[in-house]
């Protein structure tokens, strides 16, 4: 016995939610874009559902593979000691998931510091905010508006005696994602095995800043762009 079922999926974006085709930058010229050579395999992939938005940062290294670049914006104040933060879910920064390990991102990569585990994470959709519990504090009083990133926790892991202490896990992204892309779980749900996504980016391209995610200095310092609100990598 066959069956077929058919199954169709609508949504509606909000203006405030970034990715699309909006956050490029047009020309009435045409466009630049370049390829990456070969594209190459996400080396930090989403465990759960995810999504990459067009223009979110990507770190390309030809026969290694890509590092997504996810940054989260701090929304509340917290304490030094504090394992509840609160993240921006305004559809600009990214969404935190349990198992990431989230860093206050320096001003330069050789940085390093104190970083926390993801243990769970509610969404408060009143308030458009992710409550994030964290394994430990991080040590560094927050006021909001601090910018968070992923932290190289299994280089820290690897040492004879790990310091608490890491640098960002993508310090230099040079490429982005061209179009908004749904991404399925890569562990659990049934899968035998762990799944993988391979992906090509592009570069030589042009985005509005206040539509990307957002970006602290050491990322911002790579921007080509000499016009206000133009990031050009």
């Amino acid at each position: 016995m066959s069956q077929v079922t058919n199954l169709a999926y609508f949504f509606e974006r909000s203006r405030k939610v970034r990715g699309g085709r909006s956050v490029w930058v047009k020309d009435s010229n045409g466009e630049n874009r370049k390829n990456v050579l070969l594209g190459g395999t996400v080396l930090n992939p989403n465990k759960g559902f995810g999504h990459l938005w067009a223009a979110q940062l990507v770190q390309y290294t030809p026969a290694e593979g890509c590092l997504i670049f996810r940054s989260f914006e701090v929304s509340d104040a917290a304490s030094a000691s504090a394992t509840t933060i609160k993240i921006k879910g305004d559809g600009f920064s990214d969404a935190p998931e349990v198992g990431q390990y989230i860093m206050i991102a320096p001003d330069d990569v050789e940085t390093a510091g104190a970083y926390a585990k993801i243990t769970a994470v509610e969404y408060d959709a009143e308030n458009a905010k992710f409550n994030v519990t964290l394994a430990s504090a991080l040590g560094t009083a927050l006021t909001g508006g601090e910018i968070l990133v992923e932290a190289d926790a299994a280089a820290d892991a690897a040492l004879a005696q790990p310091t608490g202490e890491a640098t960002v896990l993508v310090p230099n992204p040079n490429t982005f994602i061209e179009a908004d892309r749904e991404l399925l779980p890569t562990e659990g749900y049934g899968l035998d095995g762990v799944a993988n996504y391979s992906i090509s980016t592009v570069h030589d391209k042009e985005a509005w800043i206040a539509k990307m995610q957002p970006m602290p200095k050491y990322v911002l310092a790579k921007n080509r762009s000499y016009i206000k609100g133009i990031f050009w990598i």
